[in-house]
């Protein structure tokens, strides 16, 4: 009876399109179908990283943001960052920006909520997009980016909204 259940649970995965929430660390999502997780903790810092399956699909990383910021400085401490990103990205010759233009949105979710800032970079003549974001999830706050194609940050962001703590 039970192993029925559990063949029933993993074909209503497959037949979604989900994966598995992934669940190591303080942390547990929905992992987009074909896409991989990391957890380290190094010196108690918590660090993911989750890299899509095709070779161009994109690599989202983020880790829990030291104290002692509140989940309402989000807005202004994106702000900084995405001003600091477009500074150094001036300066670089290992890629240019499609625009010096960003926008700054927000997402949410029942348990999470932050906001990103998104650039256009040009890396040998492939559009790529940028992201840096901040977020709260239940009261803790988190910092990350995305690196690749805009359809794999649609997917990235449908994992960030679908985080919750676990611990």
């Amino acid at each position: 009876m039970r192993s029925s259940l559990l063949i029933i649970f993993v074909f209503t995965l497959v037949m979604a399109g989900c994966a598995p929430p992934a669940a190591k660390g303080p942390l547990s999502f929905q992992l987009p179908p074909d896409w991989s997780m990391e957890y380290q903790s190094p010196g108690g810092l918590h660090f993911y990283t989750v890299i899509a399956g095709t070779p161009d699909g994109g690599l989202l990383m983020f880790s829990q943001w030291p104290p002692p910021n509140k989940p309402q400085e989000i807005p202004g401490l994106v702000q900084k960052i995405a001003d600091g990103f477009l500074d150094q990205a001036r300066k670089s010759s290992e890629f240019s920006l499609a625009t010096q233009e960003y926008r700054i949105e927000q997402f949410a979710s029942i348990r999470c909520q932050g906001s990103y800032a998104v650039f256009q970079t040009n890396n040998g003549g492939t559009n790529i997009w940028q992201t840096v974001f901040m977020m709260s999830v239940d009261g803790r706050v988190w910092n990350g980016q995305f690196t690749g194609p805009s359809n794999a940050w649609i997917q990235a962001i449908g994992l960030l909204k679908s985080i919750k703590d676990d611990s």
